[in-house]
């Protein structure tokens, strides 16, 4: 009977801050290199071997939450060899692998041999990019690849353990380096099942709103990046105090299916819950707290003061907004002019990559980037602030690509 940790979500969500993986992007050659096997990064889990839980601690898809603390295991006694096969966001070149095993139950369990192979196919053609003896109960575990290796997916067999009759374990993996592309997804609109009732998602350009059919459930200005949708949820009382936070979802290609996770307001650490869902209609639907077309913008100034807006996006590094910003910021235009006597704070955030003096101009350079665009559109310069924050003011850990992903930002205060 295993008693150290349950396989159940709430173990999952309870572990704290303090076991988070201290992992941040690799620098090489003076440019930052992710972690691109994270729930972050769009990675996914595509194949996976009997495992002794589904969901939560102990099942796959622990293997890409950054968190040392919770991890994979074999159902008992099937100490058989194991295959997992890893989907990235995108075809990309790999340069280092790291595994982490300090936390396993015991010793003994934890994983010893293992191989790594990459393809451009989930179906074949895998190529061996490393094959590597496991230290016991050492976390970051790092092997440099001899060469760069390039593709979409990683095929990881773990082969054995250190002699534990009952459990193979590990809990982490990682693979460094470069996506080479981002996946673009099609207009997902449409309804889809939900593990929190159905979900109703309006998608233009890269911005998305909805709602969802549990407690009055907002999905509030939300944008895809890639494959990856972060927003913000909210829930309660149509009129009256409502509880929220960011939550950000990994689509998979075609569209039809999403894995994803959520935090409460104020948290920052292991994900609070896990969210899946599947397409049901390309027909969009509604609840009775919302209906497509309206302004989030505006409501959730109105409501709250403050909007977080992950559909305004720009390039790597750089103030430059991308094209697919414009449904988000041509938004935020309609709300000044809708609102007449609001006046508007932009605030830029980033990361933690790249030190605090570039991230600080870097943040800077980017709400001022936002008002540009305002004023050019018409929107009353007078009406408009901006400041940056840097990496200060985290919305999650910038310790995992999953923290630092909801961490790169803009949000909007209604002055």
């Amino acid at each position: 009977m295993r008693i150290a940790r349950t396989s159940t979500w709430i173990a999952f969500v309870c572990a704290i801050p303090l076991l988070l993986a201290k992992l941040p992007a690799q620098i090489v050659g003076g440019q930052a290199e992710s972690n691109l096997l994270s729930w972050g990064a769009g990675a996914l889990v595509v194949q996976a071997p009997p495992s002794y839980s589904d969901r939560g601690n102990w099942s796959p898809e622990s293997l890409l939450d950054e968190l040392p603390s919770t991890g994979w295991a074999t159902k008992a006694g099937d100490l058989t060899p194991k295959v997992f096969v890893f989907e990235m966001a995108d075809k990309s070149t790999i340069t280092s692998l790291a595994f982490d095993t300090a936390q396993v139950e015991k010793p003994a369990r934890g994983a010893k041999d293992v191989k790594v192979e990459i393809s451009d196919s989930e179906d074949g053609g895998f190529t061996v990019i490393a094959t590597s003896s496991l230290a016991q109960v050492k976390d970051h575990q790092k092997f440099a690849l001899k060469a760069p290796a390039t593709g979409r997916y990683l095929r990881l067999t773990v082969l054995n353990n250190w002699g534990d009759a009952q459990y193979m374990e590990i809990m982490n993996v990682y693979a460094y380096g470069k996506s080479l592309g981002k996946r673009t997804l099609p207009d997902n609109s449409g309804m889809f099942s939900s593990s929190y009732g159905n979900f109703h998602m309006q998608q233009t350009g890269s911005a998305v709103n909805g709602c969802y059919e549990h407690s009055n459930g907002l999905i509030e200005n939300g944008g895809f990046d890639g494959r990856v949708l972060r927003f913000t949820w909210s829930e309660g009382e149509v009129v009256g105090p409502r509880r929220s936070g960011p939550a950000m979802l990994i689509f998979a290609d075609d569209g039809q299916s999403f894995t994803g996770y959520w935090w409460y307001g104020g948290s920052n650490g292991a994900p609070s819950g896990g969210w899946q869902g599947k397409w049901v209609a390309k027909d969009i639907g509604s609840c009775p707290n919302w209906k497509p077309g309206a302004n989030e913008v505006v409501q959730q100034l109105n409501s709250e003061g403050r909007a977080r807006l992950y559909g305004i996006l720009f390039d790597t590094d750089s103030d430059h907004l991308k094209g697919n910003s414009k449904p988000t910021l041509d938004a935020l235009i309609a709300a000044a002019s809708t609102q007449p006597t609001w006046n508007f704070g932009i605030e830029g955030y980033t990361d933690n990559v790249g030190g605090d003096a570039h991230n600080q101009t870097l943040s800077e350079q980017r709400a001022r980037s936002v008002k540009a665009y305002l004023v050019a559109a018409g929107v009353n310069a007078n009406r408009l602030t901006t400041q940056g924050f840097g990496a200060s003011n985290p919305v999650s850990s910038n310790d995992t690509e999953l923290g630092r992903s909801q961490n790169r930002r803009v949000e909007v205060v209604k002055k």
